[in-house]
């Protein structure tokens, strides 16, 4: 990078955030998944020359189609090569739990944590802030896989953080939206919050944790797939006089219901981008900004206030 400061100017957290990326092996998946992400490395490439590199990239689970050991190895190696000494953060998502290969269950949640080198939920410190990764509920552990629960060791777990924490600022990423967050476009456009399987059924108890920790500041998470101009891809809520926003990461693969790689062929949702999010975190607001790669522009951004009791 011909910048060395990881920071814009006046900011005291500058990260890059990226949403589902879904490697596969499967040999047309990966020629057609390279392609498209191409344009995105390509363009992040260009931009930190310009800018600066950013202090880590993250994204809250789905790094792979399927749970397979070569797949969690190609993404790793694909995300070395790119980011090179930028370092990364993986979450756990439901497809590290999807196995059609008859892959051992037991394994599933293994293969990621010795693969990644990173536990289910951790963690860490970037600079005064502390960052907060939870890990999707293991399907093993439902009742129904279409009812998800964030599980009760992932809420103490966030719940004793953010009281360690306390004189920080957190943020939290998650792979899966909280209720009545992000939306649909339109009748059968997206997946969304409102719908089963896409937000927890306990998302009021996550709430209810945010609520009693005034420096939860942000929520990360992807799932959804969300097309551009979803509503409530950021969205602001009041928790208990403090603000909480909730950030909904598109995915870089596809975005769209009825869109993605089907039956050989890849389909591309209207309109057809390449997003991912650049997030600045400053004393008092963050700056979240969406950057489409395919035309190289910046799409939108918003300005969320940050709770004061935290500075």
């Amino acid at each position: 990078m011909s910048k060395s400061t990881p920071h814009y100017e006046g900011a005291v957290l500058y990260f890059w955030a990226i949403g589902d990326l879904h490697y596969r092996t499967l040999p047309a998946w990966d020629a057609t998944h390279r392609r498209r992400l191409a344009h995105m490395f390509t363009d992040l490439h260009e931009l930190w020359q310009e800018i600066g590199a950013p202090a880590f990239c993250v994204s809250p689970g789905d790094l792979v189609e399927t749970c397979a050991p070569a797949n969690h190895q190609l993404a790793r190696a694909r995300l070395q090569e790119e980011l090179g000494t930028i370092p990364f953060y993986p979450g756990l998502g439901n497809h590290e739990f999807f196995g059609p290969d008859g892959d051992d269950p037991a394994t599933m949640a293994r293969t990621f944590t010795e693969i990644w080198g990173k536990p289910l939920r951790y963690t860490w410190q970037a600079g005064p802030i502390t960052c907060i990764m939870l890990d999707y509920p293991d399907p093993q552990t439902l009742a129904e896989v279409e009812h998800v629960y964030i599980s009760e060791e992932a809420l103490r777990f966030l719940d004793t953080a953010l009281s360690e924490h306390a004189d920080q600022r957190a943020l939290i990423f998650l792979h899966c939206p909280l209720r009545n967050t992000v939306l649909e476009r339109g009748p059968g456009r997206d997946f969304h919050s409102l719908e089963r399987f896409f937000s927890p059924e306990n998302s009021q108890e996550v709430r209810g944790i945010l609520a009693r920790h005034r420096n939860a500041s942000l929520f990360f998470s992807g799932h959804t797939h969300s097309g551009w101009e979803s509503p409530g891809l950021v969205t602001t809520e009041q928790l208990n006089n403090h603000a909480v926003t909730f950030v909904n990461l598109m995915s870089p693969w596809y975005t769209g219901r009825k869109a993605g790689p089907y039956s050989g062929s890849y389909v591309a949702d209207d309109p057809d981008i390449i997003p991912s999010f650049c997030v600045q975190i400053y004393n008092d607001f963050a700056s979240i900004r969406v950057r489409e790669h395919f035309t190289r522009r910046w799409l939108k951004e918003w300005k969320v206030p940050l709770d004061e009791a935290t500075r």
